[in-house]
């Protein structure tokens, strides 16, 4: 950027201020989508074998609502 001082035209030192790419995350955001994944199986199971059918069927309808919102 050029920028006028005392009537001289001086290319302005604009530096980068990025930080650096953070490292693992994706590792991180895996693993709570797994754990997500075992607890909302888990809670499907149990919920069928105690008798309670509609419930594990709105419990397994929102599971895959998010993980495939978290897919997109």
């Amino acid at each position: 950027m050029l920028e006028g001082h005392d009537g001289a035209v001086l290319a302005s030192q604009v530096g980068s201020s990025r930080a650096a790419p953070r490292t693992g995350g994706h590792k991180r955001w895996g693993v709570l989508l797994l754990v997500i994944g075992v607890a909302a199986i888990s809670a499907i199971v149990v919920t069928a074998v105690l008798g309670l059918t509609t419930e594990a069927l709105i419990i397994a309808i929102f599971t895959g609502a998010f993980f495939s919102r978290c897919a997109c």
